[in-house]
């Protein structure tokens, strides 16, 4: 099993156990999939924990970020935030498109929204915290996360998307 989703799996298990205890933030956190006030179920607080990363359900976070994904599946909205949206993003439909505008611009990198593809500049992965640090990795996948898709520069990538958004999490 790989590190991001073993990490998904303990921020679960504690999820679990601060709605057990009662703790009001995991209340709400789990409210929009678990209505009842009956015991919560871990399979519950997984679900919940992929929603957050823009995945339907458990089973499709864990498809994707082990790396075992096949094409057109939702990749999920780990790669985005809402503080990117004022950029000039360039979005296209297919991946294709996409590839062809990444190879013609060499500042850019290329990153997946769900079944979508886009095209950013540095600022963008600034925003998502995935520049200071992680040029490497970028170069290595050929600054293409589709593409790039399992490589270990990939899956480190992941790594320090899913660790920044725990820190996020925990500070609110």
């Amino acid at each position: 099993m790989n590190r991001s989703i073993e990490e998904l799996k303990i921020r679960a298990k504690k999820l679990q156990k601060s709605f057990a205890s009662g703790d009001k933030n995991a209340i709400k956190h789990l409210k929009r999939i678990h209505t009842t006030h009956q015991e919560v179920k871990r399979r519950t607080c997984l679900n919940s924990i992929a929603m957050d990363l823009g995945f339907s359900d458990w089973s499709q976070a864990k498809t994707v970020l082990s790396g075992e994904d096949v094409d057109g599946v939702n990749r999920g909205t780990l790669w985005y935030s809402q503080k990117c949206m004022p950029f000039l993003n360039l979005w296209f439909a297919t991946y294709e498109e996409a590839r062809a505008v990444l190879k013609d611009n060499p500042d850019f990198y290329l990153v997946p929204y769900k079944k979508q593809f886009i095209v950013v500049d540095h600022n963008y992965l600034k925003a998502i915290n995935l520049w200071e640090g992680c040029q490497t990795e970028w170069q290595a996948i050929d600054r293409d996360a589709v593409n790039g898709y399992g490589a270990p520069e990939w899956h480190h990538l992941v790594w320090a998307r899913i660790v920044d958004l725990r820190k996020k999490t925990l500070s609110t």
